[in-house]
């Protein structure tokens, strides 16, 4: 019976192994949830559920907002995940709201004061202090250039992301809820979706910029178009740095028109806006885009920053870089990250061109230099002449020490021309100014004496065999103010109406200066 007994036991001991390691491997053999764009995330009867889902999600969390402050709750709450990309106070590197009023004010903004202040329908920003110590630790971490010297910006924001989709699944006690991306590298996605546009939803935000959340006006589809860092930047640190400057940005900028209004247009409060996370995930699919193209990409020492979050329980989590570059260990994948530039394959190709980390080469040989150049209002332009020896390679045009005394008031398109055609111009980037106004200075007091310079470079080699060089010798370098919209309308009017609301002039105080102009191979 002894005998039996124990058989029996081996028996039930090995079935219950044998059942924990099937699970373990349905687990670890699970397919990813997948990130779906916007307009498939809410399509068919699906994704009415889907939305249905993430609404009641989104607002859970703003119900926690009022929580005990040294509760899970709080650190589920919308609020509180707000603060950890960033928030204002005494405490805060993005100073307090008085400050930041002031800065509206000196800045000839103050028609956005409320934006800060609130009205008389709606609530306004107030100045916050971290609760306890995992808030000290968590709160404004969010890696941007200028206000961080070691730059991880795409890993930051993927861990961030990670965690907060985990919080919404939570929230929904929807376990399938997967955070979509908008879409607007797609020239026909570009305007605000109108499941945002819609005043009743927790996916309204009053505070962006009204003909952008009445549908009026959308993305300019060249601010958002990323074909160029995709195909000539060679590094990755390259290319982190170009989204980041570049269509991240600009979409931030363009959502309220000037940078740094809130919300989205200043770092520290830019995560309110329920935008923000799939304006983000776009971002982190860029990524994604990059690792596809690039599965042999050597490490480097920046994967071995560690960050820390607070996942759905409200318990502190850190984590290394590492552990996130695989997004299918983290359980999702994008609907679409092996086909990402507008152009076709055979197009973005049709000159074969070595990069420089294939030859050696470090573009050393400056072609053209023009010291300093002062923009105007409108539009700036200057002549550049290549030398006569000068053929197709690897080209790079070069803006050294962008800067501006305070807010410029527009976004800036570079185009490249043909000097005896003007309207051959091709379009080459923007630059934009988000996160350029949101520092303190060593007092902790905003700083806006030193104008914060920046530089920029663009490789210009496909914009150059498309206006004939290296026949085309005589070039003429333009530099437009613009809003980064565009009207979207059906009707003569409100197109009038539309085009005068995304007109934009550089402000004349604010002394926008190129330090230097470079063309070099």
């Amino acid at each position: 019976m002894k005998h039996q007994r124990a058989s029996l036991l081996v028996t039930m001991l090995c079935l219950i192994v044998a059942s924990l390691s099937f699970h373990t491997a349905v687990a670890q053999t699970t397919t990813p949830h997948v990130r779906m764009s916007w307009q498939a995330f809410v399509s068919g009867p699906a994704g009415a559920l889907r939305l249905a889902s993430l609404k009641k999600a989104i607002a859970k969390m703003r119900s926690l907002d009022n929580s005990p402050p040294d509760t899970a709750d709080f650190r589920r709450s919308w609020k509180y995940w707000g603060n950890i990309h960033g928030y204002l106070g005494s405490t805060s590197l993005f100073g307090t709201v008085a400050q930041r009023n002031q800065q509206l004010i000196n800045d000839g903004l103050s028609q956005y004061l409320p934006y800060l202040n609130g009205t008389s329908t709606q609530p306004g920003i107030v100045d916050q202090t971290p609760p306890d110590a995992i808030g000290k630790a968590l709160w404004a971490t969010c890696q941007h250039s200028p206000t961080t010297t070691e730059l991880n910006f795409f890993a930051w924001h993927r861990m961030y992301l990670y965690f907060f989709e985990r919080v919404l699944r939570w929230a929904a006690n929807d376990p399938t809820l997967t955070l979509p991306y908008w879409d607007y590298t797609n020239p026909a996605q570009t305007a605000l979706p109108a499941e945002f546009r819609d005043t009743t939803s927790p996916l309204y935000d009053w505070r962006r910029y009204p003909p952008v959340n009445q549908g009026t006006l959308a993305l300019n589809p060249n601010i958002t178009n990323i074909d160029g860092p995709l195909t000539t930047d060679t590094t990755f640190l390259q290319f982190e740095k170009d989204i980041e400057k570049g269509v991240h940005g600009n979409v931030h900028c363009a959502m309220v028109r000037y940078c740094p209004v809130p919300l989205m247009g200043l770092v520290g409060v830019a995560a309110n806006d329920p935008i923000f996370y799939f304006h983000h995930a776009n971002i982190d699919r860029m990524w994604s885009c990059w690792q596809h193209a690039h599965p042999n990409e050597l490490p480097g020492t920046w994967e071995n920053q560690s960050f820390s979050f607070v996942d759905e329980t409200g318990t502190e989590v850190t984590r290394t870089v590492k552990d996130f570059l695989d997004t299918t260990t983290l359980g999702y994948v994008y609907d679409n990250s092996s086909a990402c530039t507008r152009a076709p394959a055979t197009t973005m190709v049709a000159m074969q061109i070595q990069s420089p980390s294939s030859t050696g080469q470090t573009f050393p040989n400056i072609l053209f230099s023009h010291m300093p150049l002062r923009l105007g209002p409108a539009v700036t332009s200057m002549d550049a002449t290549m030398p006569a020896a000068a053929q197709l390679q690897n080209t790079e045009l070069v803006l050294r020490d962008v800067s501006a005394l305070v807010t410029p008031g527009a976004l800036i398109d570079v185009y490249i021309a043909k000097k005896d055609d003007p309207s051959s111009r091709i379009f080459v980037a923007t630059i934009n100014w988000f996160g350029v106004f949101d520092h303190m200075d060593k007092m902790g007091h905003l700083d806006h004496a030193k104008p914060m310079a920046r530089t920029f470079e663009y490789n210009v080699t496909r914009q150059l065999q498309q206006l004939g060089f290296p026949g085309t010798k005589a070039l003429t370098i333009v530099f437009q103010a613009s809003s980064g919209l565009v009207p979207v309308s059906n009707n003569q009017i409100a197109s009038s109406e539309a085009l005068t609301a995304s007109q934009a002039t550089l402000r004349p105080d604010a002394r926008v200066t190129i330090g230097a102009i470079e063309l070099r191979q």
